[in-house]
């Protein structure tokens, strides 16, 4: 009998591929990338190089007409196959209210489209 696997995930995801702009706290310049999908805890992308967990980056992404910008920590960096890149999972830490909630309507909206 297969054995199920459980969802680690405490909050929805969506597909978001979108670019964009992550600064590393500390570091003077802004880096570009790929965004993947989204959730209310976190995002993921793709991204050029390695980046440690628990480093603390801060955000700016296009959800639809809006600009999000969370600052939030690295949880993980794992190699993509056959590629020098890396998809990268992002744990929000602070995201303001009025972009919470935005953010929220566009997941239920996303979800709910057939």
């Amino acid at each position: 009998m297969p054995v199920a696997l459980r969802e680690k995930r405490c909050f929805p995801r969506v597909r978001l591929k979108t670019p964009l702009l992550y600064k590393i706290r500390g570091l003077p310049q802004a880096n570009n990338a790929l965004c993947e999908d989204i959730s209310l805890g976190g995002i993921s992308f793709i991204n050029n190089g390695f980046m440690a967990p628990s480093t603390l980056v801060s955000l700016a992404v296009s959800v639809l007409s809006r600009t999000l910008r969370p600052t939030a920590r690295i949880a993980w960096s794992q190699p993509l196959p056959h590629s020098d890149r890396y998809r990268v999972g992002v744990e929000f830490l602070e995201l303001d209210l009025g972009e919470k909630n935005y953010l929220s309507d566009y997941i239920d909206m996303q979800r709910h489209t057939i």
